[in-house]
């Protein structure tokens, strides 16, 4: 089955082939990615899924056109990883979250944990768990914290989303107290903040599906929501936004086969108004190998300069050269933009 994705921009510049960032065994790989405050490049990515041991980081200089070779972060111990995001604060410092699969008897959880850099992702703060009292297997997130200030950050876990206090190591709810679910949280440059949440509420961990908003957004801190109406189908993998320098938005989507839930291809669109709506007619694929991604992908983007996205993500597919692996595309923005714009 093929989508039958060509580009019919010849003019523009294109999207680069996939980078193989490093290769991986199989289960929840989930890459995550952040741009440091020195330009660098860092993924981070679980070798073997499921409760792998080890979140392995690998290093980009030049722009993701190249990677080191992936090295375990060290201070991860006794865990095993369903992996996370990595997020750059304003002040440079970074984040690293993950959380760690625990049972006990026909009970199982998950405890949310993470560490910081103040050194671009050379050395890592010790870790820090996440005080809840009362986890459940859902409570794990995979985009990246929103930062309200350098010590108070949204979480957006699949079973909750709370602030957390750095100071005082406590947390507390967020906005209205909704469950936005395990989606992208991002605030714009006039301080709106657009939720990824498909649903008015999350329903943890599946359930009836309830008022479908398709994206929220809030002009309060997250006091009241308004239902967009208009970003795709939020599969297993969902979706990332990200907000560009420009003040632009970019949506990361998945296309899905017509009638089943495999993945196709993955695709940017931009939007000019702050989610208002989307520049569909300029949206760009980025990935299409025209057979099925396996694994989900998990894709992740930045903005790696004033005229370039790059975008990580994971193909288990084991028939691909060199086997399954975690991936990286470098898209040009011109390419996502009408000659008018």
């Amino acid at each position: 089955m093929s989508l039958g994705l060509t580009t019919t921009r010849a003019e523009k510049a294109t999207p680069s082939a996939p980078i193989r960032v490093g290769s991986v065994k199989g289960g929840h790989v989930h890459p995550a990615l952040c741009r440091a405050a020195n330009g660098d490049l860092l993924a981070v990515y679980n070798e073997d899924g499921g409760g792998g041991k080890e979140l392995l980081l690998s290093r980009s200089t030049d722009g993701g056109v190249t990677w080191s070779t992936s090295r375990p972060i060290p201070v991860i111990k006794d865990c095993s990883i369903y992996p996370g995001s990595l997020t750059t604060l304003r002040s440079g410092e970074i984040v690293l979250h993950w959380s760690c699969y625990r049972i006990d008897g026909k009970r199982r959880w998950r405890v949310p944990q993470f560490c910081t850099s103040r050194d671009h992702g050379v050395t890592w703060s010790p870790v820090t768990e996440i005080p809840l009292e009362d986890h459940t297997n859902y409570t794990c997130l995979r985009h990246p914290i929103l930062e309200l200030d350098i010590n108070h950050w949204v979480c957006p876990f699949y079973d909750r989303t709370v602030i957390y206090d750095r100071t005082t190591n406590s947390v507390t709810p967020f906005g209205d107290g909704r469950n936005h679910g395990m989606v992208p949280l991002i605030r714009t440059a006039t301080g709106t903040l657009i939720s990824g949440a498909p649903q008015s509420e999350a329903p943890v961990p599946v359930g009836k599906p309830g008022q479908m908003v398709y994206g929220l957004r809030s002009t309060d801190q997250g006091q009241s929501w308004q239902a967009m109406h208009n970003l795709p189908y939020f599969g297993v993998a969902g979706y990332d936004l990200n907000v560009l320098k420009s003040d632009d938005v970019v949506l990361t989507s998945i296309l899905y086969g017509v009638g089943r839930d495999d993945e196709w291809a993955y695709e940017l669109t931009l939007s000019h108004d702050e989610g208002k709506s989307w520049d569909t007619a300029n949206s760009v694929i980025i990935y299409n190998p025209e057979r099925p991604i396996k694994g989900r992908g998990w894709p992740r983007t930045v903005q790696i300069d004033d005229q370039t996205l790059g975008t990580l993500f994971y193909d288990l597919d084991p028939k691909q050269p060199d086997g399954p692996g975690v991936f990286f595309v470098r898209t040009p923005l011109s390419a996502l933009q009408s000659d008018k714009h």
